[in-house]
């Protein structure tokens, strides 16, 4: 073989692995894999390298997944030893080229190839393409729920198995109104094993239910924590008709609010401050109930409240007002903070007021 049929055949071996790679990736993500970790769990499966992570035993246990990885380190196997034959093959075969001549061919070709397989906006072009020939071809579903739903943004999909005394018991959702603190029943399956998909608010909760739950990854860990709680019912309750208050009172924009837990740590700047000293309120953060190391919960505290290390503070309001009293590392920062989200606050109410440009 000469070496421009060599280095043309090397070419088309590494496009081919190229193409075979971002196949996987689309096929992956299909099955419900956000686009990021399938890249990744594609180049480590054809590449042959394995990380023993969650993420992997994710791509394991699901049965398609398993099949595109298997296809994946076989693809990988024969591409490299091609790329290893015809890669030596070039730089050896019969020609007048110069050897060094050769390895600078060589290594143009590879950095134009590694170029094209780094650009982004190829990437999207390929993925879209791509995308668009598997649902014509395959019974994949297309959907990359990691994505849709933000759960790498503090949302999180998980189960809660209802026990006889949890006040859940015997509750439609629509009484309970679970929504109302950032969490919601995508289904319900009976202990009988029937199962109740999107479930609507006349749905009864009964004991041995598993419940499918999506939202605030804080506000269903207090769920799950609380719900055999005997006063459970009653502070889910306040906290219900606190937030309802709380919207009637505030100027209230869906999009900018949010549920979350504040757990009070030693190096907390609020530690040891009142409500009152803090104010809150003013600054778009509502404390709805407190909860106390021991598991005493403490309902719609007074502004003389002290606030401890180790308690969980039930927040609402601006997410991001909410952010800055968790991450700041002062009072001077903390209303820094504030002052940057008031103008921004600002900025967003005047732009939605100006008169469109004619």
């Amino acid at each position: 073989m000469s070496f421009l049929q060599a280095i043309i055949v090397l070419i088309v071996i590494l496009c081919v692995n190229l193409l075979i790679n971002r196949i996987a990736t689309v096929a992956l993500t299909f099955t419900g894999v956000s686009r990021e970790m399938a890249r990744f769990q594609a180049r480590s499966a054809f590449c042959t390298v394995g990380f023993t992570t969650t993420e992997a035993e994710s791509m394991v246990n699901h049965p398609v997944r398993r099949r595109i990885i298997m296809l994946l380190m076989l693809s990988g196997n024969i591409g490299f030893v091609g790329i290893i034959v015809t890669g030596v093959g070039s730089v050896g075969g019969e020609s007048t080229i110069p050897s060094f001549s050769k390895v600078m061919m060589v290594a143009g070709a590879l950095g134009v190839l590694w170029a094209i397989g780094s650009s982004k906006w190829i990437d999207d072009k390929m993925f879209h393409w791509i995308s668009w020939a598997l649902k014509r071809v395959s019974s994949l579903e297309a959907q990359d729920y990691h994505t849709l739903l933000h759960l790498q943004e503090g949302y999180y999909v998980t189960t809660i198995k209802v026990g006889e005394t949890d006040w859940l018991v015997g509750r439609s959702l629509g009484q309970l109104r679970l929504s109302d603190i950032g969490v919601t029943i995508l289904g319900i399956k009976r202990s009988d094993e029937t199962f109740l998909g999107a479930p609507v608010g006349a749905a009864y909760i009964r004991k041995g239910d598993t419940l499918i739950v999506y939202g605030v990854r804080e506000s269903i860990k207090r769920l799950d924590r609380q719900r055999s709680d005997s006063k459970g019912w009653e502070k889910h309750q306040h906290i219900i008709a606190e937030k309802q208050n709380h919207v009637q009172s505030t100027d209230f924009s869906e999009t900018a609010f949010s549920i979350s837990e504040c757990t009070v740590k030693k190096e907390s700047w609020f530690a040891g401050e009142t409500l009152q000293a803090l104010r809150l309120d003013g600054k778009g953060v509502a404390i709805f109930s407190v909860e106390h190391q021991d598991g005493k919960s403490v309902t719609r505290p007074e502004d003389s409240y002290v606030i401890q290390v180790g308690d969980r503070l039930f927040c609402y309001g601006n997410h991001e007002r909410i952010h800055a009293l968790k991450n700041t590392l002062d009072m001077e920062a903390f209303k820094d903070a504030m002052a940057t989200c008031c103008a921004k606050q600002q900025r967003l109410q005047e732009d939605s007021t100006a008169e469109p440009p004619r």
